[in-house]
């Protein structure tokens, strides 16, 4: 069994285990709080990794393309950012929208694949977290783990028009992924690439890596 065999096999059975929750649980995560309800997927190493990096100013426009139960929109809302969280999982909008009304941030939860309900604007900071893997769609949880190329594809179709001339996006990949087809999509539509950090997972089983991408 090769390792990328033995880390899929690990993710089918946190889904499974994921799908079978009944209750919800708190997480702790840069700095602050979150509740995560059955049927979202929890802040995991991708999510620390991200979150330490979100740096923003005040009035800084931000979109969380992936926003789960909301930590990385709530990062930024308690540094002053405004803007939208997204997430195509109805229970993941209910959960983030729940988690965001805790710390009173202005920040507006829309269900949305991508930007595709999201008024248009250009945005200063937008943070992605897809999935890693290929797989079926059998339900809104599983778009966390699986159908990683079309995640890349439609995202790097998009983007470039939802970034301010100065605006950068913040995307992790996990190293076991199709790297070189991900750099060829963001150059594909007139975009870079530059690798911030990588965090190894606390089993030292799976290491992920943080991009910036700017125009």
């Amino acid at each position: 069994m090769t390792n990328i065999q033995a880390i899929k096999q690990h993710q089918e059975a946190l889904l499974q285990k994921l799908k079978s929750r009944q209750k919800p649980e708190k997480y702790s995560i840069g700095g602050f709080d979150v509740m995560v309800n059955p049927q979202v997927f929890p802040p995991a190493t991708d999510t620390k990794l991200l979150v330490v990096h979100v740096r923003c100013q005040k009035g800084d426009r931000i979109i969380d393309l992936t926003t789960g139960s909301g930590s990385l929109a709530i990062a930024a809302g308690l540094q002053g950012a405004t803007g939208y969280a997204v997430d195509i999982n109805p229970d993941a909008v209910r959960n983030a929208t729940e988690n965001l009304q805790r710390y009173n941030l202005t920040i507006t939860v829309i269900q949305s694949d991508f930007f595709q309900n999201i008024p248009p604007e250009q945005f200063d900071q937008i943070f992605a977290n897809g999935p890693f893997f290929e797989g079926d769609i059998n339900d809104p949880l599983d778009h966390a783990c699986y159908g990683v190329r079309k995640f890349i594809d439609d995202l790097f179709s998009q983007v470039f028009d939802r970034l301010k001339p100065d605006g950068k996006l913040l995307i992790v990949m996990a190293d076991w992924c199709d790297l070189e087809y991900f750099e060829k999509t963001v150059k594909k539509n007139n975009l870079q690439s530059t690798y911030i950090a990588s965090q190894t997972s606390d089993d030292g089983e799976r290491t992920y890596n943080l991009y910036e991408i700017t125009k």
